[in-house]
Order: structure tokens, then C-alpha cells, then sequence
């Protein structure tokens, strides 16, 4: 199906272009993580505030991966 601009439509790049921005919300989410995280360790003594930042941003690297995964496949 064309529209009026010559351009082609489906519900397949539609479908796409929603999970790609759904993908890209979630990489806000997992900053936001991040931030919370950091302040955590900093307001909170639990020996334990290296392992938690690394899942953070281990968490966050993963995000943007499958990000830009999902640019490269979808």
C-alpha cells in the first residue's frame, strides 16, 4: 500500500519502528537505574557497592546492545 507521498506503508514498519522506540525508552530506564544505583552506594555502607555498579552499568551496556541490535535486524 502506498500512500499519498509515493512512500510505502505497512503495519510490519510500523510494528518496527514502535519496538525500536520502545528499545530506545528503555535505555533511559536503564540510566536511570544507573543514577539510582550511584546514589545508593553513595547514601548507603554495605560492602557491597562495586558488584552493584557493575550490574548497573552491565545493565545498561546490555540496553543499548539490544538497541542497537534491534536497528541492525529489524
Amino acid at each position: 500500500m502506498t500512500d499519498f507521498l509515493g512512500a510505502s506503508f505497512s503495519f510490519f514498519s510500523l510494528l518496527k519502528w514502535f519496538y525500536v522506540f520502545a528499545f530506545f525508552i528503555y535505555i533511559i530506564f536503564s540510566f536511570v537505574i544507573v543514577e539510582q544505583v550511584r546514589i545508593m552506594t553513595k547514601t548507603l555502607e554495605v560492602n557491597f557497592e562495586a558488584p552493584l555498579l557493575l550490574i548497573s552499568y552491565a545493565h545498561l551496556l546490555f540496553a543499548i546492545g539490544v538497541f542497537v541490535f534491534a536497528l541492525l535486524v529489524l
